[in-house]
């Protein structure tokens, strides 16, 4: 194995250049180094206002040459994670195996194609991870940029936001803070990369065929009203209400048509947005086409916890040994909102994987790249661990 040594230091600190010090030693600490090539960071809305301190303080402390990061609604490092209030995470890393660059591009995404060339000269198989700001950023324009401009390189990441009250998210980079951008961190070396997605639920009952839809309304499945369809299953759940069923109950479209699956990374689960009264149809936020397929998902605390376990033990077996580093993508509608209770992902993953460097964030929709294309996600636990190859 190569020398790879990573390090996450995780702050609470309410004063924003104390908790980028803080973050920062213990990172560094961890790692074994006084300096370090790169850096990734994130931070909640409590630190927004002084961003700039964060980053300046991680350029003196680090001397790194590739620095990214955004703000979140929440944080994952060292085993914990802090939702509301104040936090502020630091993953740093050195390897004469691995190399990184970082980029600060604009809103459209303009600018991944010379990245793309720029980290596949390094050599080995990159890896991207993107910060889009949510509040901006089209996830279409920026889904399709990502599969015509990038086709041969993976890319994961959320979407940088806050806390909701201010409605502004920021990303950091060597070339400053801003928003309205989208920070990228290109990982670059012979990486062994395992990924896993976490749905938060589960499928119920038989697929079914959309036999009638219009723009994004499904009107029929199977040839019946697709409302009736929805109440059916409800009832076969034992939900009390619609607004119980409207929370719980969501829809698994699968990614290949020949072999529909509704597990993991295999299928994009939408919510629903509302009744067409007219058609007596179910309107979904998905360019579904008819005479496709899909199937209701039951997502509630119990299915969530059982499905991340279910992730990440999937996503271990693909190493050949234990992780390097890894990075944990989760949806800000998940955590405490989702189990009540906090540190139930980050608490799995040490479970099952053991103490390793891990850093994340709770953002506003997450990006994975399953069978080779990007796709933008939401309500999931997007994991990745990484092991550097001599």
């Amino acid at each position: 194995m190569p020398n790879v040594k990573v390090g996450v230091g995780l702050s609470r600190d309410p004063d924003t250049q104390g908790a980028a010090r803080a973050a920062l030693h213990d990172a560094l600490e961890q790692a074994e180094l006084e300096r370090a090539p790169w850096a990734l960071c994130f931070f909640t809305g409590a630190h927004l206002p002084r961003a700039d301190i964060i980053r300046r303080t991680l350029l003196d402390g680090s001397g790194c040459e590739s620095l990214c990061g955004c703000s979140a609604v929440g944080v994952v490092g060292r085993g914990e994670e802090v939702e509301g209030g104040a936090g502020l995470t630091v993953m740093v890393g050195a390897s004469p195996a691995l190399e990184a660059l970082s980029r600060m591009l604009p809103e459209d995404g303009a600018g991944l194609a010379g990245l793309s060339d720029a980290a596949q000269r390094r050599g080995g198989r990159p890896l991207l991870i993107a910060l889009p700001d949510s509040y901006v950023v089209d996830n279409t324009v920026l889904r399709d940029r990502l599969e015509s401009e990038v086709p041969e390189i993976p890319v994961y990441g959320a979407g940088s936001t806050d806390d909701g009250q201010l409605s502004i998210s920021l990303q950091l980079g060597m070339e400053g803070v801003r928003s309205r951008s989208i920070a990228v961190l290109g990982l670059c070396g012979n990486l062994e990369v395992a990924t896993g997605i976490s749905q938060s639920c589960q499928a119920v009952g038989e697929p079914h065929f959309i036999t009638q839809s219009k723009a994004f309304t499904l009107v029929e499945l199977d040839g019946r009203p697709a409302l009736g369809a929805f109440v059916a299953q409800c009832k076969a759940l034992g939900m009390e209400s619609m607004q119980q069923a409207a929370q719980e109950v969501l829809f698994g479209f699968p990614l290949d048509a020949s072999n529909p699956r509704f597990t993991g990374e295999s299928c994009l689960v939408r919510p629903l947005a509302g009744f067409d009264q007219a058609s007596h149809g179910l309107v979904v936020p998905y360019p579904f086409k008819t005479h496709s397929t899909m199937g209701f998902m039951h997502r509630n605390a119990d299915t969530a916890e059982r499905d991340m376990a279910r992730m990440v033990d999937d996503c271990a077996a693909r190493l050949s040994g234990p992780p390097d580093f890894g990075l944990y993508f989760d949806c800000a509608a998940r955590g405490t909102g989702l189990y009540g209770r906090s540190g139930v992902d980050s608490g799995l993953i040490r479970r099952r994987l053991g103490d390793f460097p891990l850093i994340g964030m709770f953002g506003g929709f997450e990006l994975a790249t399953p069978l080779g294309v990007p796709q933008v996600y939401t309500y999931t636990g997007v994991l990745v661990l990484v092991r550097v190859d001599a």
